[in-house]
């Protein structure tokens, strides 16, 4: 692997993002507290929805438990349409500086009297089913919650990659995961169907990525089959395009079953996304 940026990669999955319940009340509201602003440190929000499936918990009692913290001022709410629950959770100045404290790697503070100028609304869908997605893989320990599926064991989110990544240089993936054998996965996720022009650039992209080393597969999640199943089609039409053209992206036969082999479409997935984002 290239020393670059992939180097720097050790210091975000080092950062303990298992929760552990607690086995009495001031454990689990300590545990909860603490969880919470790691969460909203290292993606910039989340809302009640995630909370509520990540603890096991009410929408109601997820509710209490981020306005408890909003109230601690410690988190600050910023109620928008674009979001699922009508509203997010961002972290206050006293909040980013906690949740600096319990992870160990810098948490960026915008300061603004406007508190939703924080937060990227054109966005918001996008990240916040990829912070579920993230989430879902790591492995954690919840009473009544079975929702683990213990996929990896570190990540960096898209907020951690951009700061990693230098302009031009690589594709800013939606997030980087060290999966529980140590490999290192892209993980992307896609809304909507995309023109094939766009997704030939993207395969490059993901072809030099690979070639560099700064990860070793691209796990790609929808809410769509159908927009996973075409992905598929175009990138093998596009694939069969470069390895015949006789243009400067020609690729090699070598370079074609790279991608054919680390492109995994997680099919899996898609109607947890859809029932819990769009249901």
């Amino acid at each position: 692997m290239s020393a670059d940026i992939t180097e720097q990669y050790q210091r975000y999955f080092a950062v303990d993002m298992q929760y552990r319940h607690g086995s009495n009340n001031q454990q689990i509201g300590k545990a909860r507290r603490e969880y919470t602003l790691k969460i909203v440190g290292r993606f910039g929000m989340t809302i009640p929805l995630i909370i509520a499936w990540l603890y096991g918990m009410s929408k109601a009692q997820a509710l209490v438990h981020l306005n408890k913290l909003v109230q601690q001022e410690l988190l600050e709410v910023v109620p928008t349409h674009r979001s699922p629950d009508e509203r997010v959770y961002i972290l206050s100045r006293s909040g980013a500086l906690y949740a600096e404290e319990l992870t160990g790697i810098p948490i960026y503070f915008r300061s603004t009297s406007q508190p939703e100028l924080r937060v990227n609304l054109n966005t918001l869908y996008h990240d916040l089913i990829m912070q579920f997605i993230i989430l879902l893989g790591m492995p954690q320990s919840s009473t009544g919650s079975t929702h683990s599926q213990d996929i990896w064991s570190g990540f960096i989110t898209d907020i951690e990659v951009r700061r990693l990544s230098k302009a031009g240089h690589w594709r800013n993936v939606d997030a980087i995961v060290q999966e529980s054998d140590g490999s290192i996965t892209a993980v992307e996720m896609e809304h909507s169907f995309k023109q094939l022009p766009t997704r030939k650039n993207i395969l490059l992209q993901y072809l030099q990525d690979l070639n560099n080393g700064h990860y070793r597969k691209v796990m790609l999640f929808s809410q769509k089959v159908e927009v996973l199943n075409d992905m598929k089609r175009i990138n093998f039409n596009i694939m069969e395009f470069l390895l015949a053209t006789k243009s400067a992206e020609r690729i090699t036969e070598q370079d074609a079953a790279k991608l054919q082999q680390t492109l995994v479409y997680r099919t899996k997935y898609c109607e947890e996304i859809r029932q819990r984002f769009y249901g």
